[in-house]
């Protein structure tokens, strides 16, 4: 899985390379081997930056994304067994050539005959590409021109050559930057404020190396509004003065998710399944909705509420309009015996004696018919069906004349769901007259 940072690793090093870079740009001299050494330099930059071009052709062409950053075609094919091996090495000699008149240090073993801990020696060529893999070939290019750059600059300098120097600050630490999150939507923008420290308006903003030019809202107060055209990382750096803040935020494709410690993916036909949706995934506003074909659903705000019609495994989207985002499925069973009550005339629970119908607890169910049995103290038994939900003349007869310890049992209740075809038991009501 190390291959996977090297993509990062590379960017880092683009950043040294550009400063170096600069740094040598502006040196002058009138020395013939200096100037000599300056231009061997650049042009083998630029002969670098050809085969990093021809890299990154070959990644678009054949998809080099994922398992295949560990594959190890392009070095095998293209560098050593292919035409880049001798251009590599016509550059090494080359540079080599310019720099051994000027420079007091011996860079075979860096560029040509590279020296192991082992005190191995190996063609730079074999050493640095045997097996290399895809994801490493622009780390590995991006070396060669920090060893070239580097060097050049000790030789025509003859000192050090001096880095800026920054104090690395973490996004918690800075009170000059608005805080945000670090999961962006695609398609939501990165908007925040800055506010520089003192008035100070000498700073730069850059996103992934290229600098963003920023919006004044007022003396010393600026406005960063960037949205970004694709998923994955983004590198954030700000500099301001001899401050330097460097964070990174991640863009994701908007999903179909939820919190599932406060969410269900499991319930029962005609009742509500509670989800808690991510606002990490799931962009805010009314543009994004949620439709199944097998439920209804109601959105508040961050939570959905989704209630089942049919029993089964069943898929609710996530829509753009009209276009389906992302999707989720769920499952709905029916309940063994749902629970029913009596009720009154104004569907309010009621006792026996004002009780007018029986009604199921859940308003998806409709009570169709029932039963309704007596048993009397000495043990004789009557029962009685019902075609209605009501508790017709004849029912209410038969619970008046039953004496007093005589059990009364609603049972087989049969109900019917909102939906044509649904059909569920209710769970019998036993009273004992008092």
């Amino acid at each position: 899985m190390y291959v996977l940072q090297y993509p990062n690793v590379a960017k880092a090093q683009i950043m040294v390379n550009e400063r170096l870079l600069s740094e040598l740009t502006v040196f002058t001299t009138e020395e013939s081997k200096e100037s000599k050494l300056k231009e061997v330099t650049l042009q083998s930059l630029k002969d670098l930056e050809e085969i990093e071009k021809t890299y990154l052709d070959f990644k678009k062409n054949t998809g080099v994304i994922g398992d295949r950053l560990r594959e190890s075609k392009f070095a095998e094919i293209q560098v050593r067994n292919g035409k880049f091996g001798p251009v590599l090495e016509g550059i090494f000699k080359r540079y080599q050539e310019a720099y051994n008149p000027v420079g007091n240090k011996n860079l075979e073993s860096e560029l040509l005959k590279v020296k192991t801990n082992k005190d191995q020696y190996f063609d730079a060529i074999y050493y640095f590409f045997k097996g290399l893999p895809n994801g490493v070939v622009p780390s590995v290019v991006e070396h060669f021109k920090t060893v070239m750059l580097y060097e050049t600059i000790l030789a025509l300098k003859k000192k050090e050559s001096e880095l800026p120097k920054f104090e690395i600050i973490s996004l918690d630490e800075t009170d000059f930057i608005q805080k945000f999150k670090q999961n962006l939507i695609l398609g939501e923008p990165l908007d925040i404020k800055i506010r520089p420290k003192s008035g100070s308006t000498k700073f730069t903003v850059k996103i992934n190396g290229n600098s963003i030019k920023l919006d004044s809202l007022g003396p010393s107060e600026y406005r960063l509004y960037y949205k970004p055209t694709r998923v994955g990382e983004y590198a954030l750096e700000v500099k301001s003065e001899e401050k330097r803040l460097f964070t990174t935020f991640k863009v994701v494709p908007p999903m179909f998710r939820f919190i599932n410690s406060a969410s269900s993916i499991s319930g029962f036909v005609g009742e509500p399944i509670t989800v808690t949706l991510d606002s990490s995934y799931v962009p805010k506003g009314n543009g994004v909705t949620f439709e199944s074909k097998a439920a209804k659903i109601e959105r508040k705000k961050w939570v959905l509420e989704i209630t089942p019609d049919h029993e089964g495994v069943f898929d609710v989207v996530m829509k753009r309009g009209e276009t389906v985002i992302d999707k989720s499925s769920f499952v709905a069973t029916l309940k063994p015996d749902e629970l029913v009550s009596l009720m009154d005339i104004s569907g309010e629970p009621s006792d026996m004696k004002n009780a007018n119908k029986l009604e199921s607890n859940n308003p998806f169910w409709q009570v169709v018919d029932f039963d309704m049995s007596v048993t009397y103290p000495n043990g004789d038994f009557k029962k009685v069906h019902s075609t209605t939900r009501f508790l017709r003349n004849e029912l209410r007869e038969l619970e008046e004349k039953a004496p007093s310890g005589s059990v009364l049992v609603f049972d087989n209740i049969r109900l019917l769901g909102s939906e044509m075809g649904l059909t569920s038991k209710g769970r019998p009501i036993v009273k004992i007259k008092g």
